[in-house]
């Protein structure tokens, strides 16, 4: 199924078909988040100095496997590409590698602690299954897969880049609210004042839990850091208002 997903500051616009397994799409709602130079202090989007975005995958679709959405298990994300005008030519990083937009930071959750001067997972752009950073940043299980290279700023932008649990059964790939966080994305808040968005498209490997079998479910949506134009909010009268508890 395709899914697109136009997100701002408190809504969030969807627009999907019918879903035909667990996998209802990508969703970033309640997760759109501004900074101010420290990367602490929240602002707005007129001020911020970071815009940061959370994406999950959802697990609330119809189930034809004859399983319970409520066991859903994320293995892996594969073949994703992502796709971006100029004016996010690389995302944000702050880990313990390096900060910036250009060769510093990693995209592996493993790296990203909160380390004042040194580490800052509030403003760090990563990938991940479940799981988490800053305190479990050590033992976040999330692994790049070859196409992602050594998972440097840039090569998110290879083509079918993907990542994984290693082990396959680490429980971070559970399920939490018929969702489960796949990375944060951030940029500077002149791009974000500027229009930055992306586009993303793969394919999401999932199962139900040991001797349940694997599936694959493909997803495809647009993340913007500032508010839609009046165009796109005039789609809420068909998508609707999204709430999505904030994953810290």
């Amino acid at each position: 199924m395709r899914n697109a997903v136009i997100v701002a500051a408190g809504a969030a616009v969807i627009s999907s078909s019918v879903a035909l397994a667990d996998v209802s799409g990508l969703s970033g709602q309640d997760t759109l988040r501004y900074f101010a130079e420290d990367g602490v202090t929240e602002a707005t989007l007129d001020t911020a100095a970071f815009a940061v975005l959370d994406v999950f995958v959802n697990f609330d679709a119809a189930n034809t496997h004859g399983y319970s959405n409520a066991d859903s298990h994320m293995l892996s994300a594969f073949n994703f590409n992502f796709f971006s005008d100029t004016i996010v030519e690389n995302f944000y990083q702050n880990d313990i590698t390096g900060s910036g937009s250009g060769a510093a930071g990693s995209w592996k959750p493993s790296f990203s602690f909160d380390i004042q001067g040194a580490s800052n997972p509030r403003i760090d752009s990563f990938i991940t299954i479940g799981g988490g950073v800053g305190a479990e940043a050590a033992v976040n299980v999330t692994t790049p897969d070859p196409n992602l290279g050594a998972a440097t700023n840039s090569m998110i932008f290879n083509d079918n880049v993907g990542w994984f649990l290693n082990p396959p059964t680490s429980t971070q790939g559970d399920q939490l609210d018929l969702a489960v966080w796949i990375g944060r994305f951030a940029v500077t808040g002149d791009e974000a004042r500027n229009g930055a968005n992306f586009d993303v498209m793969g394919t999401i490997g999932y199962n139900y839990g040991s001797g349940t079998g694997s599936y694959n479910d493909d997803v495809d949506s647009n993340f913007y850091y500032d508010i839609p134009a009046p165009g796109a909010l005039a789609l809420l009268g068909l998508g609707g208002l999204c709430a999505r508890r904030r994953r810290a």
